[in-house]
C-alpha cells in the first residue's frame, strides 16, 4: 500500500490529468431541471424571494459609482464603494437564488440585469486593492481594461461563473449573447490575470494569507466552468495546487490559523471549497482532504468558541460570531474527513442558525447555495457542542480551556504567547480573554472599520485596538518609572511591545492536569530593550471545580492570572485589564467585573478605572459606546515583583463581597 500524498501538489498525477473534465462541473443542477429543485424548504424559499426583493432596492438606491471609487483615493475610507458594489453584487446573487427556486420570468430578468451592470464596471477589484502587481502603483481610478485579481475580483467572477453553471443556459435562451460576455469577461478578469501575473498572495516572497484559498477557490470555479481545454485546465490546476501548497506550509500541524477565528471561515473554509472543486472536476482523484494538516483545520472553530454565539477574538476578529460563518460548510467539512465531533457540532451550531441569505453574498455564494439544496441538514443526526475542554497549539502558543466539554455554564478563558508578526497582528503577546457562563470579563476589543491606516504599517500601530497597552497585558514603566498616579493618565502610562516576529514570547508551555489547566510564557522578548525586562512570566491557569460540577461546587472554580517579573533597575509595574462592563470597586483589591469579582493585592497595587469610547460603528455594534479599561498600577518602585490576579463568581447582591 503506497503511502498518501504529503503535497496538494503530488495529488496531480497522470491518471488525476487525464480525469480531468473541462466545462463538467456544476454548483447545481440546472435550472430547467425543476424536479431537482422542488424538495426546497418553504422557510428557505422564503428567505431567498424576501432577500432578492431587499437587494434589488439596496442596488437601484446605491449603485457603485466614480466618486465612491475616488473616495478611498482620496479619504482612505472603504465601506462607501464596497457597500455600494455590495448591493449590486448581492442583487445578482440573490435573483440567481430566486429564479433557482422560482425559475421566475421576472427574477431572470433581475438576474440579467443585474449581471450585465457587473459587466459593464471598470473594475471587479476593490479600490483599496488596486496596486499594479508589477509596480505596486496605484491609480486613483482603475485603468480600462486592467483588472486586479483581488478577492473581489475572484468571488466576483467565482459567482458569476457558478450562477453559468446552472442558470446559463435558461439566461442565454431569453437573452442570446450573454453568456458569450459573461465568459468573456471572466476571462479577461480573472483567468488571463491568474496566468500571465505574479501577486503577494501566490506565497513566493513570504507565507500566504487567506488571500490564497479565497482566490484560488474562485478561480478553480471560474475556471471549471470557462475553460473548454484540458491542458490548460490542467496547467490552472497544477498552479493552484503550488499556491495551495505554499498556503498550507505556514501552518502548524496543529491546524491553528494565526489570522484568527473570524479569517479561518476565509481560510480554512476556502481551503476546504478549494479542495471541493478539485475533487468535483477530477471525478474524485484530486482528494487533497487528507494532506495533513487539513483534517486538524477542521477543529479550529470548535476551539474557538466561548458559546453559541461569541467566540474568541485574537487578531482581527470579533468577538460576535462573524457573518461569514457557515455552519452547514463545517458540517460537511467534518463529513469528508470523516470526524464526526466536528459533524455534531456543525448541527448543533446549525440547529441556532437556520438558513439566511448572507450580507455578503457574493464571496459565500457557493455556501448558501449548497445549504439550501439541503433543508433540514441540521436535523440529520445527532447535535451536540464540541468545545473541548482545553486545546493548545504549539504552532501559534494559543490555548482555551473550559470547565468541561461542550459547557457554555462556568469558566472559560484563552490565553496566547506567540509573537507579534502574524497575520492581522496586534501587539498582544501574552493577551486573556476570559467569560463567565458566557457573558464577557476580560476582552479583545477587537478591531474597528477597515480603513487604508488599518493596513499601512506605518499608522496601523497608532490605532488604539492594535497596541499591547489596550490589551490584557504588562505594561511596564519607561525609564524614570512615573508615579501610580500618572501611570494610567492621558498619553503612554509605560513601554509598549512592539511589532515584529522578533518580539515574542518564549518558554511557552501549556499543562491540563484535570482541575487545572495553564498557560505559562515569558513576555520579556516581546517589549523593546528601553522596557528593561530581565524576564516577564505569565501564567494563566482555569481552576475547575474540584466535584467535576459547578452547579454542586460553585466556589471552586476560577481563573487566575499571576504575573512575576525582573527589570534591569528599580521600576514600577502596571497590568491592563480590558472589560466590557463598567468596573467598580467595592472594597480595596477587589473589582467587580459584571458577575464576576477580581482580587489583587491592595497593600501593592493601586487600581484606576478608565472609559474608552469605542468610536466606531463595528466595535460599537458589538460592545455598545465604551470600553473599560482597569489598569493595576504597582505602588513602589521595584527590581522584582509579583502580582496574583484571581477571577471568581461574585457573591450575590447583598452577600458580603
Amino acid at each position: 500500500m503506497s503511502n498518501p500524498p504529503t503535497t496538494f501538489r503530488a495529488l496531480l498525477t497522470p491518471r488525476a490529468r487525464t480525469a480531468l473534465r473541462p466545462r463538467a462541473w456544476q454548483a447545481a443542477p440546472p435550472v430547467e431541471d425543476r424536479a431537482a429543485w422542488s424538495g426546497l424548504d418553504r422557510a428557505d424559499t422564503a428567505e431567498v424571494l424576501r432577500a432578492a426583493r431587499s437587494w434589488a432596492e439596496r442596488a437601484a438606491e446605491a449603485p457603485p459609482r466614480l466618486t465612491l471609487w475616488h473616495h478611498y483615493a482620496a479619504t482612505g475610507e472603504r465601506q462607501p464603494y464596497e457597500h455600494a458594489q455590495r448591493g449590486l453584487l448581492g442583487s445578482a446573487g440573490a435573483a440567481a437564488l430566486a429564479l433557482m427556486v422560482t425559475d421566475d420570468e421576472a427574477a431572470l430578468e433581475d438576474l440579467a440585469d443585474a449581471i450585465w451592470h457587473l459587466c459593464e464596471l471598470t473594475a471587479w477589484c476593490l479600490p483599496s486593492h488596486y496596486a499594479l502587481p508589477e509596480t505596486g502603483e496605484r491609480p486613483p481610478l482603475p485603468i480600462p481594461g486592467r483588472d486586479i485579481l483581488d478577492l473581489s475580483d475572484g468571488y466576483v467572477g467565482g459567482m458569476l461563473a457558478a450562477i453559468d453553471s446552472v442558470a446559463g443556459t435558461r439566461l442565454e435562451t431569453r437573452f442570446p449573447g450573454l453568456r458569450a460576455r459573461v465568459h468573456d469577461e471572466i476571462r479577461r478578469r480573472v483567468l488571463d490575470p491568474w496566468r500571465r501575473e505574479t501577486y503577494f498572495w501566490h506565497g513566493h516572497e513570504e507565507t500566504p494569507n487567506n488571500w490564497a484559498p479565497w482566490i484560488v477557490s474562485n478561480v478553480l470555479v471560474c475556471a471549471a466552468v470557462v475553460e473548454p481545454d484540458a491542458a490548460v485546465l490542467a496547467a490552472d490546476v497544477e498552479q493552484a495546487l503550488q499556491i495551495l501548497d505554499r498556503f498550507r506550509a505556514g501552518y502548524a500541524p496543529d491546524g491553528s490559523c494565526d489570522e484568527g477565528a473570524t479569517y479561518w471561515w476565509w481560510a480554512g473554509a476556502t481551503l476546504f471549497e478549494a479542495l471541493e472543486v478539485l475533487h468535483g472536476i477530477s471525478g474524485g482523484e484530486l482528494d487533497g482532504f487528507a494532506v495533513a494538516p487539513v483534517p486538524a483545520m477542521a477543529r479550529f472553530p470548535l476551539a474557538m468558541q466561548i458559546d453559541a454565539r461569541t467566540q474568541v477574538n485574537f487578531s482581527d476578529g470579533a468577538a460576535s460570531l462573524p457573518p461569514n460563518a457557515s455552519w452547514h460548510l463545517l458540517g460537511r467539512f467534518g463529513a469528508t474527513i470523516g470526524d464526526e465531533t466536528v459533524v455534531r457540532h456543525a448541527r448543533w451550531m446549525g440547529r441556532q442558525h437556520p438558513f439566511h441569505v448572507p450580507e455578503q453574498l457574493a464571496p459565500q455564494f457557493l455556501r448558501t447555495l449548497r445549504e439550501l439544496r439541503d433543508p433540514h441538514w441540521a436535523e440529520q443526526g445527532p447535535a451536540e457542542p464540541g468545545m473541548p475542554a482545553s486545546w493548545y497549539a504549539p504552532g501559534t502558543e494559543l490555548a482555551a480551556s473550559r470547565e468541561r466539554t461542550g459547557a457554555v455554564a462556568g469558566w472559560f478563558v484563552a490565553a496566547k504567547g506567540g509573537h507579534n508578526d502574524v497575520s492581522h497582528n496586534h501587539n498582544d503577546v501574552g493577551g486573556v480573554i476570559a467569560s463567565l457562563d458566557g457573558d464577557p470579563v476580560l476582552i479583545d476589543v477587537g478591531v474597528g472599520v477597515y480603513r487604508r491606516e488599518t493596513f499601512e504599517p506605518a499608522t496601523r500601530y497608532g490605532i488604539w485596538t492594535m497596541r499591547s497597552a489596550f490589551h490584557s497585558v504588562p505594561l511596564p514603566a519607561g525609564p524614570g518609572s512615573p508615579s501610580p498616579a500618572t501611570a494610567g493618565g492621558a498619553g503612554n502610562p509605560g513601554v509598549e511591545q512592539s511589532p515584529g516576529e522578533e518580539f515574542a514570547a518564549r518558554g511557552t508551555a501549556f499543562v491540563d492536569e484535570g482541575t487545572t489547566a495553564s498557560l505559562r510564557m515569558d513576555l520579556a522578548p516581546a517589549y523593546p530593550p528601553e522596557a528593561g525586562l530581565a524576564s516577564c512570566w505569565r501564567e494563566v491557569t482555569l481552576l475547575r471545580p474540584r466535584s467535576g460540577d459547578p452547579d454542586e461546587d460553585p466556589d471552586g472554580s476560577g481563573v487566575t492570572i499571576r504575573d512575576s517579573w525582573c527589570f534591569a533597575e528599580p521600576r514600577r509595574m502596571t497590568l491592563v485589564l480590558m472589560t466590557r462592563d463598567a468596573p467598580s470597586l467595592p472594597a480595596p483589591g477587589r473589582i467587580r467585573i459584571g458577575a464576576a469579582l477580581a482580587t489583587f493585592d491592595p497593600a501593592r497595587f493601586e487600581a484606576r478605572i478608565e472609559r474608552i469610547p469605542t468610536g466606531d460603528e463595528k466595535l460599537e455594534d458589538t460592545w455598545g459606546p465604551h470600553v473599560h479599561r482597569i489598569l493595576l498600577a504597582q505602588r513602589s518602585a521595584a527590581a522584582e515583583g509579583t502580582c496574583a490576579i484571581r477571577l471568581a463568581r461574585a457573591p450575590q447582591d447583598g452577600a458580603r463581597s
